[in-house]
């Protein structure tokens, strides 16, 4: 089986043997190049479609690099024979850990103190923060990320609440937390974390209506996926938080320094890095020989 990996950075290109390409299947120009080959491994920049598919006429297997496959068009590949497999966890607590250092660095000032210590000015005066205990996070979203998220918020004495349309009671009984309504989560809610992925009915879930709910001075996390959140009523908000804290943005492909959120004070984002771990890139690389092995061996 001829075997390509697009979107490939240095880390991952340790791991992988074989054909190997940094840019995405958008940028794909040559369409002889690709004929032969029957499987490729993505990531979520690179968009499987009609148009993308052309470039793989002999296409047998797709495996996306990813949890999240809302860059995958499956029913059309589902048409034409293709089987998709994306990585259910590379580590479910990289993206945790993110979650929290996206908080923790508006919490306790950690990134806006920066302008006067370059300076040279060392006073804490102006940078009171704000203490996670007894401080009350709302989870949206249960997954194994939104689960890891919350047994690190009990860690820090945090009072968690939950919303989910599929909720995991088990769960919720082990780790003591409530279920609630997206409303209530926000209308009560000091901290607020995204983990839900982005499907039709998730779309700006969070929106005018819903941040308008929202205390004054709220936190708002998001390491899941950009569009979960509608960027125009962010903006038009955003005095309402204290801190807004995105590894994510919606059509972040096309991002540039004239993005408006990027001239607000409570604002901090990182480029999609929260996944981006020395135990995740080496969990992605195992995961996807082994889905690659497993078809080979069941054909």
């Amino acid at each position: 089986m001829k075997i390509i990996h697009f979107d490939v950075d240095t880390e991952l290109n340790k791991y992988f043997d074989g054909e190997k390409y940094p840019y995405t299947l958008q940028e794909i120009t040559d369409k002889k190049k690709f004929s032969e080959v029957e499987c490729i491994t993505i990531k979520s920049f690179s968009y499987i479609n009609k148009k993308t598919l052309v470039f793989f006429p002999k296409l047998k297997l797709i495996v996306t690099r990813t949890v999240g496959m809302d860059h995958i068009d499956l029913d059309y590949c589902k048409k034409m024979g293709i089987v998709v497999n994306n990585i259910l966890d590379y580590g479910s607590f990289n993206i945790a850990e993110h979650a929290f250092a996206l908080l923790l660095s508006g919490t306790r000032n950690i990134i806006n103190s920066q302008k006067e210590i370059q300076k040279g000015i060392f006073s804490y005066t102006n940078y009171l923060g704000i203490s996670l205990k007894n401080k009350r996070i709302g989870v949206v979203g249960t997954g194994k990320i939104g689960l890891e998220v919350i047994k690190r918020a009990k860690g820090f004495e945090m009072e968690v609440v939950a919303y989910d349309v599929y909720k995991n009671e088990k769960a919720a009984k082990k780790l003591d937390f409530p279920y609630i309504t997206l409303e209530e989560l926000a209308k009560t809610s000091d901290v607020i974390t995204l983990h839900a992925p982005l499907l039709d009915s998730t779309k700006h879930m969070i929106n005018k209506k819903i941040i308008r709910l929202m205390k004054k001075g709220v936190i708002l996390i998001n390491t899941a996926r950009g569009g979960l959140i509608d960027t125009r009523a962010l903006v038009n908000e955003i005095k309402k938080f204290r801190w807004v804290g995105l590894d994510v943005l919606e059509d972040e492909e096309k991002f540039t320094k004239k993005h408006p959120l990027l001239t607000f004070d409570n604002v901090v984002i990182t480029p999609h890095i929260a996944f981006y771990s020395d135990a995740s890139v080496k969990k992605i690389a195992e995961e996807t020989e082994k889905i690659i092995y497993d078809f080979l061996h069941k054909i």
